[in-house]
Formats: structure tokens, sequence, C-alpha cells
């Protein structure tokens, strides 16, 4: 739910809450002080009566009764409501009387005064449906407010939040912020905008680092391979051979290592803006005869269901990314099986038997994150396949079933 929504029902159901409280103290109010004016008119007309009869004049008044009682009865007052028919309106009438009995010169006399009035049953129903008008009333006056007044306040808050929504570190343009006149707002505002220019500062000089890295570590491992390929030429004993091997196997992960790092560089920095129009079908067969050499040494077939296939996207980082999964899927498939390799419509996919992973499978596509018993390894194969398709809004997908890992690409 909003944020405007959540605080409008909460005003709402406070401002039912208030009026019904409002409405039932109301109620017990107004009928406490109506019967105390009721009883001092009974009791004042009553007197009136009692001194008239004493004086000896007779007396006749409507809804008026007068009888005299033996002198044997004590005085009382008592107070009571009844209900007597009415023929012209052929209903009930609410009536509240005095019922007195009182002993003057004339004589003892009991009387009986009587007043219509509003039933307490009308009474409650008037008052909670004035209540219920003005609830409903302000309700719509809250929607309209919140509409139009809450709307404007909160203008820059979403507005800000949607850039937010859209903001990336890796952009290259400043995240520009709206300004409000609400001090809680406005210092929101400076302090993301404070946040996402430090953000920005802080992943450009990360990525300068690397990419600078990963360039002046070019020649030095050049320098390294060079000197020992020419080491390794020379008469050596065995132990120190089999060390020069274990060197240059080093050196080459490192190289490795560094070509793929510069590439997430490159690729972090849109480095590869130029897209053409590929034959998928002609690059992925390609790219299946560039292995054949490590499939043959694997001792693994690839089956291939290949239909044309036509995206438009940068040739080199469509070339890498087959590249990556097709490597992968050889190296993790046991000698003697088969890949199977999908092409069609907007799909690609490629699937290979193996065991289950040793590592939870959400860290699949994170940088650095291998199998413990392929030290050979970057961790940084997927990561690229992850990233490009970032680059060019392809879904990528993995799972495993049946004792097969299986990655997918929606184009």
């Amino acid at each position: 739910m909003k944020l405007l929504q959540q605080s409008l029902r909460y005003n709402i159901i406070i401002t039912v809450i208030s009026l019904t409280v409002a409405g039932i103290f109301m109620y017990y109010l107004l009928k406490k002080e109506i019967i105390a004016e009721i009883r001092e008119q009974l009791e004042y007309q009553a007197e009136e009566i009692h001194q008239s009869l004493e004086r000896g004049h007779s007396v006749s008044y409507p809804l008026v009764e007068i009888e005299k009682v033996d002198n044997s009865i004590g005085a009382y007052s008592i107070f009571r409501d009844t209900l007597i028919y009415d023929p012209l309106q052929d209903k009930s009438e609410d009536y509240y009387y005095l019922l007195s009995v009182k002993k003057n010169n004339a004589g003892n006399y009991r009387i009986r005064v009587m007043t219509t009035y509003i039933g307490w049953n009308e009474y409650s129903s008037t008052i909670f449906t004035m209540l219920f008008f003005t609830a409903l009333l302000l309700t719509l006056l809250n929607v309209m407010a919140s509409y139009f007044f809450n709307k404007k306040i909160w203008s820059p808050f979403f507005y800000n939040l949607d850039k937010l929504k859209k903001f990336s570190v890796s952009s290259e343009e400043p995240i520009s912020l709206q300004s409000s006149k609400v001090i809680e707002f406005k210092e929101l505002q400076e302090s993301l905008q404070d946040l996402a220019d430090r953000s920005q500062k802080e992943y450009k000089a990360l990525r300068e680092f690397t990419e600078n890295a990963s360039h002046e570590m070019q020649t030095p491992l050049g320098i390294i391979q060079s000197k020992l390929d020419r080491m390794s030429q020379a008469e050596l004993n065995e132990e120190i051979a089999g060390h020069i091997v274990q060197a240059k196997s080093g050196v080459e992960r490192l190289k490795k290592l560094n070509k793929s790092l510069l590439l997430l560089a490159k690729l972090d920095n849109n480095a590869y803006p130029d897209k053409t129009e590929i034959s998928l079908d002609t690059l992925l067969k390609r790219q299946l005869e560039l292995l054949e050499e490590l499939l043959a040494g694997n001792e693994t077939a690839a089956i291939v269901n290949i239909a044309p296939v036509h995206i438009h996207a940068n040739l080199f980082l469509t070339e890498v990314m087959l590249s990556n999964l097709l490597s992968n899927a050889i190296r993790y498939t046991a000698p003697g099986n088969n890949i199977n390799i999908f092409l069609s419509g907007n799909k690609f996919r490629i699937t290979n038997p193996g065991a289950p992973l040793d590592f939870p499978e959400d860290f699949l596509f994170q940088r650095f994150r291998k199998s413990p018993q392929n030290i050979q390894a970057t961790g940084l194969g997927l990561s690229i396949v992850y990233r490009i398709c970032q680059l060019n809004n392809w879904k990528v997908a993995y799972e495993y079933r049946e004792g097969h890992h299986s990655f997918s690409i929606i184009f």
C-alpha cells in the first residue's frame, strides 16, 4: 500500500472512531440535559396547579390529570415515561410525566402532569445520522486533500524516489534531485544527493583503478611469460622443469584473470556501445568449430539443435558470451558425456551433466565465485555472461534438474 493511501486510511479510521465516541458522549449528555429540563418544567407546572387548587381555583389543562386522594397517602413525586396512542397520526407517541401527591389547604391531591418529547431512539438515530454524514463528508474532504494538497507536498519525495530507482553508479551523468520547502524532505534530498555523488566518485575511482591495473599488469606478465618460455628451452633437471611448468600455468591463469577483469571494467564503463545485426546460429557454429579441440580432448560430444536466429547486439560481446558458456559446459562435463545445445526463436539453452553445485545457486553469477575443485578457473566467466546479458536487456537463468546443469538466455 502506498504512503498516501496508508496515511489516508489511518485518518479515516481515526475520524470514524472520534465521531463515534463524540456521538455517544453527545447522546448521553443531551439526554441528561433534556431530562433535567423536562423535569424542571413538569415540577414547575405541578407546583402551579397545587397553588391554584389551594386558592380554590378550578384547574383544567391539557395533559393534566387531577385526583383528590385519601389523606393517608403520603406525599411523593415520581417521573416516568409512557406511550399514548395518537389517532390523528395513527401511532403511539412518547410522553414524559410527573406523578405528584401533595397536601394543601384544599385537600390531598394526586396530580399527573405530562409532556410530549421526541423518543430517545429518535434522538440517537438523528445524532448518529448526522455523525454518519459528517464522517462521510470528512472522508471525502480527506480524499480530496490527499489527492490535491498532499500530492503537491509529497511530489518532490516521489520524484526523487523515481530518480533513485533509475539511478546507477555507473552512469556518467550526476543524479538530479528535486528540492522541497518541507524541511525534512529538503534534508533527505541533500543527504541523498551527497550519497549519490560520493558513490559515483568512488565507483569511478574503483573502475579506473581496475582498468589501469589490468593494463599495467599486461606488460610484466608478458615479460614473465617470455622469460619462462626461454628458460623451459634450456637444459634443466626435472625438479626445476616442474617448477617452470607450474609458474607458466600460474602466469597463464593471471593473464586470463587480467583479461577478464579488463573486460568487466569496460563492460561497466559501457565501452562497447556499437551494435549490429548478428546471425546467432552462424556465430554459434563458428564457436563450436573453435572449441572442437577442447571437446575432443575432453571426449565430449555436442548434440546441436540450432535454428536460424538474428539478434541486434555487439559482435565481440556476443562471441565472449557464447565462448564462456560453451567452455564452462565442457569444463564441468565428465569425459564420455554429451552437452546439449538448443537455439530457436528468442531462446538459447545449453545443458550438460554434472554434480550439483557445492555453493548456493544465488552466488553463481557473482564475481570470483567458483567450485573449490576447479582451482584453474578465474570465477569471472559467468559474471561476464551475466553482465553482457544485463547490458542487452536479456534474461539469463540457471537450473539444475535430474543431474543436469542448464543455462538459458532469452533474447
